[in-house]
Parts: C-alpha cells; sequence; structure tokens
C-alpha cells in the first residue's frame, strides 16, 4: 500500500504542476491575441508556446486525471457491477492501460531521444523552436499514465483480496 501511495502522491503533484501551468498558457494566449487584434502584430512564437504549454498540461494532467477518477467510462454499465466485480473490471482495464503505455513510453522515449539527437526544430512558424522539450513531454506522460494505472491495479486486488467494498483510497487534497 505504500507504494500506491507514493505513486498516487507522484501523480497528484503533476497534476498540480499541471494546473499550475494554466497561468503561463493564459499570459501567452492573452499576449498574443493582443498583439494581434490591437496592435496588428503577430508573433509566430505565441502560437507556438501556447500550444506547447497546453499540450504539456494535457498530457501531464493525464495521471492527475486518472488518479481523481475524471476519465469518461460508460456509467450506465459500470454502476450496475457490484464492487467485486467493479474491482475485476478496473483490474482488466488498467492492465491493459500498463500493457499499451509501456512500448508508448519506450517509443516514445526513442522519438524524444531522436529529437534531441539531429537537434530537431519546429516549423510550424519561424521561430523554429527546438522540438525535443516537446517531445519528451510524450513518454513522460505515457510513464506518468503507466505508473497511475499500475496504482490503480494493485489498488483494486488489495479490494478483491480484502472482500471490502472500501476504494483503499486516501483523500488527495492538499
Amino acid at each position: 500500500m505504500k507504494f500506491v501511495n507514493y505513486i498516487d502522491k507522484v501523480s497528484e503533484w503533476t497534476g498540480i504542476i499541471s494546473m499550475w501551468m494554466i497561468i503561463p498558457l493564459i499570459m501567452v494566449v492573452v499576449y498574443g491575441v493582443t498583439l494581434r487584434y490591437i496592435f496588428n502584430v503577430a508573433l509566430g512564437w505565441t502560437y507556438d508556446t501556447s500550444w506547447m504549454i497546453y499540450g504539456a498540461q494535457l498530457m501531464i494532467g493525464g495521471a492527475y486525471t486518472l488518479l481523481h477518477n475524471g476519465h469518461v467510462k460508460i456509467d450506465i454499465v459500470y454502476d450496475t457491477l457490484s464492487t467485486r466485480r467493479k474491482s475485476i473490471f478496473n483490474i482488466g482495464l488498467y492492465a491493459s492501460v500498463v500493457a499499451v503505455m509501456i512500448p508508448l513510453t519506450w517509443y516514445g522515449i526513442k522519438f524524444a531521444a531522436d529529437a534531441w539527437s539531429v537537434g530537431e526544430k519546429l516549423s510550424t512558424t519561424d521561430w523554429f523552436f527546438p522540438s525535443g522539450p516537446s517531445k519528451t513531454i510524450i513518454p513522460l506522460a505515457f510513464f506518468l499514465i503507466g505508473l497511475q494505472s499500475l496504482s490503480e491495479v494493485i489498488r483494486n486486488i488489495l479490494i478483491l483480496k480484502n472482500n471490502s467494498g472500501n476504494s483503499l483510497r486516501k483523500n488527495h487534497a492538499t
């Protein structure tokens, strides 16, 4: 259970980081929109920066969303299941997610490493920012989602083992 709590704390902190990323995102977007529509000046870097921050925020927040059961599922079916069947369903679901996240993380690392090694640049605007930082977020996000999914597998195995209706979830309020 200590391992599960540690993973949950990591996911909680990545969620907090993701939440705070909204502030620089808003600042960049407001700055870019103000320059474009009030002063008729378009800066490419504001577009690149906004999608990079938003993409990082979205991906890094995935494990946090999983921790707090915020991803979409078909509640009509799920809610009819007993606690035991929900746990069995969750184990299968999250074990599948772990199985998918392992190769995605591995290939994401290769994808990011290639971008870093050749000095790849983004060509969406004339800014030509290095793509390595953005591409590094991809395997990190897959790893964090896989780790939180592993936590959910362990948590649900413990629920089955203890034969309890308890979710074994601590309060994650900070």
